[in-house]
């Protein structure tokens, strides 16, 4: 079958950098240790599947510079170590415990294949996710997006200087973790403007995702609307995000992951066992919490003690079948696009990564089986599955455009990370960035006590500049923990700036708690603030 189009399905991975190593657990970082276990991991054991079998694969999956630190700081190595074999552990009794009660056996059984197979990725990539990742792209099979230092809103960071040190980081640590310069740029939160444009190409971008109003309002309108990519004033290229396919996968209501047979995210073992059973795999506050042992269904809109038992092998031939309609659905649309435009659509699906495993479980099963179902003649699709950089490799129209301003989320205009619950933490990022600016050109030559001050404050800007504290204020989900992080960052970058007077007035153990805790970018260069490198010495910026 003639392709008539292509799809590009495009994984943002994202977590802000949340690091207590002072602590043995902590309740933030089981973010990353939950999105490790049923996320990024299972990923790598879809990718490694397809590879074994010669299943061909074009997948982009972009991983943001505090993910890529989180995967490879050493304590929280340790504590992924500790995670993972503790679920292992759990699992071998809940196939005793619930033995003779088959459906939550079969579940029981399933996990603690899961985790012995988690167990065994997670060990032999050396407890670096980053490094499978790379080798996965060296062999042609995905293509990774660099995005922003600590995925900030360029649009509403206020100075030059301070978006051209979030991108030219970003930049450095992907050069340093994958070996090559990046094509593609992730911008949190599809958020762009024309004041991003020129840092953008200036610092090798050569393609952005945008949300599809940006692309669709640009001036002029371009005549493909959002499936063609177009290209901005400085030269780089903007895909706009396919709206239809978006739906198709993630929304909850008529959404694949809303489908009867996948697994009830909400109930869970911590909550449902036996309290004696479960206490041992709980914090040592001993309070109930998710343990991502989940026996149940979606059932339909029942109350959560009506859930249905969850069939892990009727779960899976769900996701196959979804991922013949997700193949068949880009097919009809790939024709309808062929008919109005008069060459070859191309359909961009980006997606928070998070979605595929951890907030859908079965999400890496449809991946896996959209793969193998194009690897098939007689599933095949009329759609090509490819990334962006594929794209702009081949003929079609690019249309010079100025895109619109623009984000993806509520109402699609940076509302939800700049209104009345958050903007205080704006007013903060905006402040530092201008003392930052002004201490380095204060001291541009500091002896080694300044530079290590100067380089820490300009972490504490970087992490209060990440767009995770305001979206969480904003939706109102750990807002106790975001605020506390805003406002931490502010009180310790302004504790540095008064200590460049005097750098021994400084408290040794503050600094040691301090520089242990945000020590994201163990190599970075205070410099790059003023348009310097982000290392001193071609130094290594990441861990």
């Amino acid at each position: 079958m003639t392709p008539l189009g292509t799809n590009c399905i495009v994984l943002h991975g994202h977590l802000p950098w949340v690091h207590h190593p002072e602590h043995d657990e902590y309740l933030e970082e089981d973010w990353y240790l939950e999105a490790l276990s049923e996320t990024y991991l299972p990923l790598l054991i879809v990718l490694d599947d397809l590879a074994r079998d010669g299943i061909p694969t074009r997948l982009s999956i972009g991983l943001t510079p505090p993910l890529l630190e989180m995967f490879r700081a050493p304590k929280l190595q340790e504590k992924a170590d500790r995670y993972l074999l503790r679920r292992r552990e759990l699992a071998e009794k809940e196939v005793a415990r619930t033995e003779g009660e088959a459906p939550q056996n079969a579940a029981a059984r399933h996990y603690l294949r899961r985790f012995g197979q988690l167990w065994e990725t997670w060990t032999g990539c050396q407890r670096d996710p980053a490094a499978a990742f790379r080798r996965h792209q060296d062999e042609g099979r995905i293509e990774i997006l660099a995005s922003c230092a600590t995925h900030a809103v360029l649009p509403i960071v206020h100075t030059e200087g301070a978006r051209r040190a979030q991108v030219r980081i970003g930049v450095a640590l992907y050069r340093e973790v994958f070996g090559k310069d990046p094509a593609g740029f992730w911008l949190p939160e599809c958020a762009y403007s024309s004041a991003i444009d020129e840092v953008l190409a200036s610092e090798g971008v050569r393609w952005v995702v945008l949300e599809q109003h940006g692309v669709v309002g640009a001036n002029p309108t371009p005549a493909s609307g959002a499936y063609r990519p177009i290209m901005t004033p400085a030269g780089v290229c903007a895909f706009g995000r396919d709206p239809h396919s978006s739906t198709q996968v993630w929304a909850a209501e008529v959404g694949y992951p809303g489908d009867p047979e996948y697994r009830e995210l909400y109930r869970d073992l911590g909550y449902d066992a036996p309290y004696e059973d479960v206490h041992p795999y709980l914090h040592k506050d001993g309070v109930r919490r998710n343990l991502g042992f989940k026996y149940h269904r979606v059932t339909g809109k029942v109350e959560l003690h009506e859930k249905q038992p969850w069939d892990p092998g009727a779960a899976r031939e769900r996701a196959r079948v979804h991922a013949g309609n997700y193949l068949w659905s880009r097919g009809e649309q790939a024709k309808g696009l062929h008919e109005e435009l008069g060459e070859p659509a191309c359909v961009l699906s980006p997606y928070d990564m998070e979605l595929f495993g951890h907030w859908w479980y079965e999400g890496p099963w449809f991946l896996e089986d959209v793969f193998r179902q194009m690897a098939d003649p007689d599933k095949r699709a009329p759609v090509r599955l490819v990334t962006p950089s594929d794209v702009m490799r081949e003929d079609g129209s690019r249309p010079a455009t100025t895109p619109e301003l623009s984000t993806w989320g509520e109402n699609g205009f940076l509302e939800v990370w700049l209104n009345e619950k958050n903007s205080w933490v704006l007013r903060h990022q905006h402040e530092l960035e201008r003392r930052m600016i002004e201490r380095a050109n204060e001291w541009p030559d500091p002896d080694d006590q300044r530079r290590r001050l100067l380089d820490q404050m300009l972490r504490e800007l970087l992490l209060l500049q990440s767009s995770d504290w305001a979206f969480i204020i904003s939706k109102e989900t750990q807002v106790h923990y975001a605020r506390q992080r805003a406002r931490q960052h502010v009180n310790r970058f302004l504790r540095l700036e008064e200590a460049l007077g005097d750098p021994a007035s400084l408290d040794a153990e503050w600094w040691d708690r301090i520089s242990a805790e945000d020590c994201i970018f163990p190599g970075l260069d205070h410099g790059v603030i003023t348009g310097g490198a982000a290392t001193r010495d071609s130094a290594r910026l990441g861990f």
